[in-house]
């Protein structure tokens, strides 16, 4: 309440936390106007510069007309700085998530997410540049290897699947052109999306990057039975706003194996957050660690059937 008081706002002592790990994120109570969403940045994960690109980019997208949540701009300052601490002020979002599979809902979202590469098509944001599957997934799998949280027992099958998932990558992505790489949300699955009033608003872009476009829509097919259809509806929705180059489809195993391991040197890194050991108790048990490996494994077996 300090924080956003220092701002000229007065609240009115509704505070209420929002689902957010990597962050502190809260809906505060504003006197006699609408709530605001204030996002406090955990320290230290990225620079002042690299947070203002983040907001650059939601404020462009916003004028140009995309429906997304974009930060207040007070006095020209969209960031802000109390106790040692970067922080944000948006406007409050009224919705809900889409429903996970809803055909009509998947073809709204590729419209919106398309019209976010169109607005943002010739886009390059040095502050927060393109790193390939490969290098994330090493990045990654050192966390892993450095820590004590994966069995001793079980890293020599760990070891084989992320060699064996690095060789079918290397195998990949030559083949893509890096003149497609595109100003990206890089988060975009459906909880950092609210419907509302036939609508969709697009929230959270503190992974935004340069990247393929297809990895800001593979995460919205829900059901691998149903995946050809979901991901149908997802590009009709987004070649209605900006062409879509079907050869992408081969790379969302790299992202799912990217995403996977990614995910998990994540909760390595981080748990020694008190909020971590809370939120995935599992983590520390040889069980999460043996379906991690399967899971890494499907992955393999199933590799190349997106198209």
């Amino acid at each position: 309440m300090d924080a956003v008081e220092s701002l000229g706002f007065y609240c009115d002592h509704r505070l209420y936390p929002l689902n957010s790990y990597e962050n502190r994120v809260y809906q505060v109570g504003i006197e006699n106007a609408t709530p605001l969403i204030a996002k406090f940045y955990r320290p230290k994960r990225w620079s002042a510069a690299q947070i203002q690109a983040e907001h650059d980019a939601t404020l462009a997208l916003k004028k140009a007309g995309v429906d997304v949540a974009a930060p207040l701009l007070m006095r020209g300052k969209s960031l802000f700085e109390h106790q040692g601490f970067y922080f944000s002020l948006t406007p409050k979002v009224i919705g809900e998530a889409p429903e996970p599979g809803n055909l009509n809902q998947l073809f709204q979202i590729g419209e919106l997410i398309g019209a976010m590469h169109q607005a943002s098509r010739d886009w390059q944001i040095e502050q927060r540049p393109y790193l390939s599957a490969i290098q994330r997934i090493e990045r990654a799998c050192k966390v892993v290897l450095e820590s004590s949280y994966l069995p001793k027992s079980m890293t020599p099958a760990y070891v084989q699947v992320v060699e064996q998932l690095l060789l079918r990558i290397t195998q990949t992505l030559p083949s893509h052109q890096s003149n497609s790489i595109r100003f990206i949300h890089g988060d975009c699955h459906r909880s950092n999306i609210i419907a509302h009033d036939d609508a969709m608003t697009l929230l959270d872009f503190d992974d935004c990057r340069m990247g393929y476009a297809v990895q800001d829509l593979w995460l919205h097919v829900s059901d691998a039975n149903e995946r050809r259809a979901q991901l149908s509806e997802l590009i009709e929705g987004y070649e209605s706003q900006c062409d879509f180059d079907s050869r992408e489809l081969d790379l969302i195993d790299a992202m799912m194996a990217e995403r996977t391991l990614v995910y998990t040197a994540w909760i390595a890194e981080r748990w020694l957050d008190p909020a971590f050991p809370i939120i995935f108790p599992h983590f520390i048990s040889e069980e999460f660690w043996r379906q991690h490996i399967q899971d890494l494994n499907d992955i393999l077996v199933k590799w190349g059937q997106w198209r």
